[in-house]
């Protein structure tokens, strides 16, 4: 039976699997692609089979106390821990910041084209009191979004541009 949430769970396996956003099925499939051919031990295996091989979330859903789960993993010669959280793993900040990227307009006549900042939540250049807001250089279009963020950080959402 799968989980009921429909966010997607972070995976990460020591050094051998970095932090990576699935459903969580696919995400628990991951983990046990990861770390089935490891040297476990015979209790081990059958502990994390149990947890991540049998294509169910429930025991993984239930021990996701606090939003996150770290099972350590005895190897021979090191020990890794396998890490499981809710979400994508990113900060309100993180994923407030990445709803923007720097553009650069095409040249048109002597203007060497402009940068533009696209807000990926609406899928057009961000405005304010109606016009696109435009700069002359790349780092004055990245300060921007650095201040979008500083204001969302400051008034607890995220910021006040306005989108085409």
């Amino acid at each position: 039976m799968a989980s009921t949430s429909d966010e997607d769970w972070t995976v990460s396996v020591g050094d051998l699997l970095p932090p990576t956003a699935l459903p969580p099925v696919a995400a628990l499939t991951e983990v046990w692609q990861t770390v089935r051919g490891l040297d476990l031990g015979d209790q081990q295996h059958a502990a994390l089979k149990l947890l991540f091989g049998t294509g169910a979330t429930e025991m993984v859903e239930a021990a996701l106390d606090g939003g996150t789960l770290d099972f350590p993993v005895q190897l021979p010669e090191t020990r890794m821990t396998i890490r499981v959280r809710r979400g994508d793993g990113r900060t309100a900040r993180q994923r407030h910041a990445a709803r923007y990227r720097v553009v650069q307009e095409p040249r048109q006549g002597r203007n060497p084209g402009l940068w533009v900042v696209m807000d990926s939540k609406t899928g057009g250049p961000v405005r304010e009191k109606e016009l696109v807001l435009r700069w002359g250089i790349e780092a004055s279009a990245q300060s921007w979004i650095s201040r979008e963020v500083a204001r969302g950080d400051y008034r607890g959402k995220a910021g006040h541009a306005q989108a085409s």
